[in-house]
């Protein structure tokens, strides 16, 4: 029960920073304190501070009042309220795996810092492993017999990222054919993204639903480490290709602020191409691993050779695409 009232007081913290962060996003007249040398205000407003046309310290707000009121509750009226234990971990798992996404945003596509979302983060962190390690003992029975549905749920979500990836690429080919991308097009293609960010949160929920009651034989088992290793690709691939690549051809197509350097959006362009294969490849490589009988008796070294032989020609199929584009358009 001292962990669920340590998550109480955790959430309070975490409240009160997003309501600093809605106040000061919307208060643009006031100065910005960011420790650290931060540059918080310009990551807080940024094209980012939304996911699916909500603002991220909205979405914060109500995380951790959620979670506040839902913890309270449990710890007033255990008999009443205990069957929350298990939403509320659900709840703490995707804001953790958001947190992270969140972050990365701002390391490879922001490449500023904000001190206080770091901070939120922080808690985000701090709550999952408070309520992983509080109720673990709960759950774990939970999950055992309830195995099915999960997996059923966590190939649903896995049919659903396969989707939204195949949509993604195909659409992101489609608007390069004029080997430049606008910001229409753009819009649409971030859209979609957060779609697939949306499947990979809740495959990754599912998946350690699955593995958690079974982590002692199952982590060394090829089919999980061949899995973990695509979803790695899936995960660096998407954050490059969309939250890198794809904003820097707009802004070089529409010649907003940027420190251009010479060549960059052949090479940017070139990229996208090259990558575009690696995330269905990578998609369809993790959706055959995880269908696939546990005694199929493949070695990790087998699939791993299959699904690099699939990425180079994907990439090289990407590659030769690029240049009959450019064959046909003045280069740019």
């Amino acid at each position: 029960m001292s962990v669920y009232i340590a998550i109480v007081f955790v959430c309070f913290a975490g409240f009160f920073l997003a309501s600093y962060l809605f106040h000061k996003k919307h208060e643009k007249k006031e100065h910005f304190i960011c420790p650290f040398r931060g540059r918080c205000s310009e990551v807080i407003q940024s094209e980012f501070s939304k996911f699916m046309g909500m603002p991220v310290e909205v979405m914060g707000l109500v995380y951790y009042a959620g979670l506040a009121i839902g913890y309270g509750a449990t710890i007033a009226f255990p008999s009443v309220f205990g069957w929350l234990i298990l939403p509320l971990l659900i709840a703490s798992t995707l804001a953790f795996f958001f947190s992270m996404y969140l972050t990365f945003i701002q390391i490879v596509s922001i490449r500023k810092f904000c001190t206080w979302c770091l901070t939120s983060a922080a808690f985000c962190t701090i709550i999952f492993g408070l309520a992983l390690f509080g109720s673990y003992e709960l759950v774990e029975p939970f999950l055992v017999q309830f195995r099915s549905p999960i997996y059923a749920f966590h190939v649903l979500f896995m049919g659903f990222g396969i989707g939204a990836a195949t949509l993604n690429d195909v659409l992101f080919f489609k608007f390069l054919k004029d080997l430049r991308i606008s910001e229409q097009e753009a819009a649409v293609l971030k859209t979609v993204n957060e779609f697939i960010w949306f499947a990979i949160g809740f495959i990754l929920l599912t998946g350690l639903a699955l593995y958690l009651p079974e982590l002692g034989p199952r982590i060394g088992s090829s089919q999980t480490l061949m899995k973990m290793l695509i979803f790695l690709v899936i995960i660096v691939n998407a954050a490059f290709l969309n939250l890198t690549i794809a904003p820097k051809l707009v802004r070089i197509s529409f010649g907003q602020e940027h420190d251009h350097k010479a060549g960059e959006l052949v090479r940017a362009r070139r990229l996208a191409f090259l990558l575009g294969p690696v995330s269905l490849v990578s998609w369809y490589s993790a959706f055959v691993v995880g269908v696939m009988p546990t005694n199929a008796g493949y070695a990790f070294r087998e699939m791993l050779t299959v699904y690099v032989v699939l990425l180079i020609v994907g990439m090289v199929i990407g590659w030769i695409h690029e240049c009959r584009l450019c064959d046909r358009k003045p280069s740019s």
